[in-house]
C-alpha cells in the first residue's frame, strides 16, 4: 500500500470524527447531530449556525465527510503535524497491542513484568501530555467566554434535555464546575475511558458505531493485574474485514452481504455484527464479534459462510484483508 502523502496526514482522524458525530449513520452530519457533538459551553447557537452554513458548501443542510474534511484541512495550521504524528501513533500502538497480545502468554514472569512496565509508562508519558492540553483548552475557553460575555452559550444543560450526546470533555468540564473536589476520580475515569476506548477503537478503525454499542456491554472498570490459567476459550474474538469492490457489483455484493450479516446475526456465538460503508465509494468494511475463535471457525465452515465465499469471489476489485484481536471474555458484561 503507498504511503499516505503529507496533505492525507492526519485527515483520517477527522473521519472518525465525522464518524462520531453522525449518530443516526446516514452519511451526513445534519444541524441537530451538529450541536450535539460540537457545541463546546462556549459557542452560541447563532455563532453554530453560521458555522454549520459555512462547512455546507454544498447548501444541503447537511454535511458530508468531504466538506467536513476540506474545511478541518484548511484551518489546521500548526496542527497539521501533530495530527500526522497522532496518526503515526495510532498506527504503532495498534501494532504494539497486538503483537503483545500474542507474545505475553508465552513470555516468563520477568519478561512479563518488562512489559507491564512498559505499558504503564506509556500510559504514563501519554497523561503528561493530556494534562497540559486540557490546561491550555481550559484557558482558550475560557478567554473565549470573557471576550464575548454578551453570547449565551449552548449549555451542556440544555443538551442534556434535549436527549443529545454530550461530548466527553464539555461531561468533564460540566463535573469539574460542579465540584472541585471531584479531580481525583475523574482521573480515574480518564484514564480508564481513554485505554479502553483506545485498545477498542485503533483495533477496529476507530468504529464510532460499534463503539456506541460496546460502551454499554464491555466492562473496563476495576482492572488487577493477575496471572489466570489460559483458556482460549474465555477469549473474545473481534475480526475486521475490508471489502473493494468492483463499481459494477457493488448493489450484488451489498445483497450478498445483507445476507450473510442477517444469516450471521442468528447464529450461536455471534455477539455482534455491523456494516460500515464509506458514501460514494466502493469500500466496505465488516465488523464481527465472537464469543470464541472457534465459534467463528464453524461459521467459516458453514453453508451461509461458504455461499457468501463463492458469491462474492467474482465481486471484488482486489482480494479481501482481514485483521482480528482477541480480548477477555469477561470485560464483556453480559447482565447489560
Amino acid at each position: 500500500m503507498a504511503d499516505k502523502s503529507v496533505e492525507d496526514r492526519g485527515m483520517s482522524i477527522f473521519l472518525d470524527v465525522f464518524r462520531r458525530a453522525d449518530k443516526d449513520d446516514d452519511g451526513f452530519i445534519s444541524w441537530e447531530e451538529f450541536i450535539a457533538f460540537f457545541a463546546d459551553g462556549v459557542m452560541g447557537k447563532e455563532e453554530l449556525k453560521a458555522l454549520f452554513n459555512e462547512i455546507d458548501t454544498h447548501n444541503t443542510g447537511n454535511i458530508d465527510t468531504g466538506e467536513l474534511c476540506t474545511y478541518v484541512a484548511t484551518h489546521l495550521g500548526d496542527f497539521k503535524q501533530i495530527y500526522g504524528t497522532l496518526e503515526d501513533l495510532s498506527a504503532k500502538v495498534t501494532g504494539v497491542l497486538f503483537s503483545t497480545s500474542k507474545s505475553y502468554e508465552g513470555a516468563d514472569r520477568k519478561e512479563k513484568f518488562v512489559t507491564r512496565f512498559l505499558m504503564r509508562e506509556v500510559q504514563n508519558q501519554l497523561s503528561a501530555l493530556q494534562q497540559p492540553l486540557e490546561a491550555a483548552s481550559e484557558e482558550l475557553d475560557l478567554q473565549a467566554r470573557i471576550e464575548r460575555a454578551d453570547i449565551q452559550p449552548v449549555e451542556v444543560e440544555a443538551m442534556k434535555k434535549t436527549g443529545a450526546t454530550i461530548p466527553g470533555r464539555i461531561v468533564r468540564r460540566a463535573k469539574r464546575q460542579v465540584s472541585s473536589q471531584s479531580t481525583t476520580s475523574e482521573a480515574v475515569e480518564n484514564i480508564v475511558e481513554g485505554y479502553g476506548s483506545q485498545v477498542l477503537t485503533l483495533q477496529v478503525d476507530r468504529l464510532e458505531n460499534l463503539i456506541d454499542k460496546l460502551e454499554s456491554k464491555v466492562n473496563f472498570d476495576n482492572f488487577v493485574d493477575e496471572e489466570v490459567v489460559y483458556e482460549p476459550e474465555c477469549l473474545m474474538l473481534m475480526l475486521q474485514r475490508s471489502f473493494e469492490v468492483k463499481v459494477e457489483e457493488l448493489d450484488s455484493f451489498k445483497s450478498s452481504l445483507r445476507a450473510y450479516v442477517e444469516s450471521t446475526q442468528g447464529v450461536g456465538g455471534c455477539r455482534n455484527v455491523s456494516v460500515r460503508s464509506i458514501r460514494d465509494s466502493n469500500k466496505l468494511t465488516l465488523y464481527e464479534i465472537w464469543n470464541t475463535e472457534a465459534d467463528k471457525k464453524r461459521c467459516e465452515e458453514s453453508a451461509t459462510s461458504g455461499t457468501f465465499m463463492t458469491n462474492i469471489a467474482s465481486q471484488l476489485a482486489t482480494p479481501e484483508t482481514s485483521s482480528s484481536m482477541t480480548v477477555p471474555g469477561s470485560w464483556w458484561n453480559t447482565s447489560m
